[in-house]
């Protein structure tokens, strides 16, 4: 694992770290010192993965929240500036969907709940993050898209990737208004990841047919990710800004 030692005292408030790549994220920044804040509506779960990071010596702490809602956000947000002192990098990875259905079977109101977790849970966390980013002398802000938001996938939400495809231009127009604060906005594209929950989903065998439509022959684990977003957090992407990171393994190349 690579070594970001200005992230070290860094305060970075990260959604969905209850599970899958938001906790690997949680567990990665926490071992380059940082002040981790985990920002999930999963209490359970959230509770102990900042837990097991406390016990192993590294800075944590819980924070309940309903990203798709505004108080629950500010009032969240709040919380972590009090706890930490400030804000210096936001990574949303909160998002997802529970049901596969295309344009002409979904519901309108499973279409807006999609959308609402994916795209307007980002834009809340901006926002209220926002003031504070502007306190930080390295700001960051790193948005996780999917590769459904770069192409179209079969197995995908079309609400979902419609979602994710806003995420990754919401994305520029922050890296766009905020530069001139010293603050990065950028995104990261993932291709489906070989999380607890995937593999729930999935045999062996269309795990293995997955990986081989990737010219890695793999699925993306966590850390893959994960390696990304440290890199964009630290001073050696510091120039970097309005990007979207394809992390998927060659599967998709623009």
């Amino acid at each position: 694992m690579a070594q970001y030692p200005e992230l070290n005292g860094r305060v970075v408030a990260i959604t969905g770290a209850a599970q899958g790549i938001g906790a690997v994220a949680a567990r990665e920044f926490a071992a380059q010192g940082a002040h981790v804040a985990l920002i999930d509506i999963a209490r359970a779960e959230g509770e102990q993965v900042a837990a097991a990071l406390v016990a192993d010596k590294h800075s944590a702490r819980y924070f309940h929240t309903d990203i798709s809602d505004e108080a629950s956000v500010q009032r969240s947000f709040a919380q972590v500036v009090e706890a930490f002192g400030g804000l210096d990098v936001l990574v949303n990875c909160a998002g997802g969907y529970t049901k596969m259905l295309n344009i002409e079977q979904m519901p309108v109101e499973e279409f807006d709940k999609v959308v609402s977790l994916n795209l307007r849970g980002t834009f809340l966390t901006c926002k209220t993050a926002i003031p504070h980013l502007k306190r930080s002398k390295a700001g960051r802000i790193i948005n996780i898209s999917s590769i459904s938001g770069r192409t179209v996938h079969a197995t995908s939400s079309p609400a979902y990737g419609a979602a994710k495809a806003g995420v990754i231009q919401l994305t520029r127009f922050l890296a766009w208004e905020l530069g001139p604060h010293n603050i990065t906005a950028n995104s990261i594209a993932p291709i489906t990841t070989l999380t607890p929950r995937v593999a729930a989903l999935r045999t062996p065998e269309q795990v293995e047919q997955m990986a081989a439509t990737i010219p890695l022959r793999r699925l993306a684990e966590p850390i893959d990710h994960v390696n990304a977003m440290l890199w964009l957090a630290s001073d050696a992407a510091s120039y970097i800004n309005g990007v979207s990171l394809d992390v998927n393994g060659g599967r998709v190349m623009f």
